[in-house]
């Protein structure tokens, strides 16, 4: 039996259209990609194909609400949540970000709900559940989550 892990996340970046480019979100591959493909895959992974983004450009032009990237993905035979982790944090450093928050769920093992905090401009741990056993990550026991 596989080990699966699924990732929702959703991000909204501030920009101002014309001077602020799009955010960089990475290279997804999928099982079919060729070779060449697979190995510019810079997202998370797992055997079967990686994480998919989608970007939302805001129509309206004069709002500083920009985009709106939608994450996701069943990674198969995948478990390292620190890596997605740390994904996220990459592809929010040094952008102003209006908000953030992620679900990753490593099948029978645990949930990790991060969420933004634009004080902070950084990813900080939510809470966590473990086997079952839900830990509510209070303000000072929150952890950064680094790049």
């Amino acid at each position: 039996m596989s080990q699966w892990t699924h990732v929702n996340a959703s991000i909204r970046f501030d920009g101002v259209r014309g001077l602020t480019p799009p955010p960089e979100l990475g290279w997804p591959c999928r099982w079919e990609d060729t070779v060449e493909v697979m190995d510019a895959c810079n997202v998370p992974c797992g055997s079967e194909g990686s994480l998919e983004w989608s970007l939302h450009t805001n129509p309206a032009s004069d709002s500083l609400a920009r985009w709106t990237a939608s994450i996701w993905g069943d990674l198969r035979g995948y478990d390292n949540v620190r890596e997605i982790e740390s994904y996220l944090a990459r592809i929010v450093k040094d952008r102003p970000i209006r908000s953030g928050v992620a679900e990753i769920v490593v099948e029978h093992t645990s949930t990790t709900i991060l969420r933004y905090d634009t004080d902070q401009r950084k990813w900080v741990r939510v809470s966590e559940v473990l086997d079952h056993d839900t830990k509510v990550v209070s303000a000072e026991d929150q952890k950064e989550v680094k790049p």
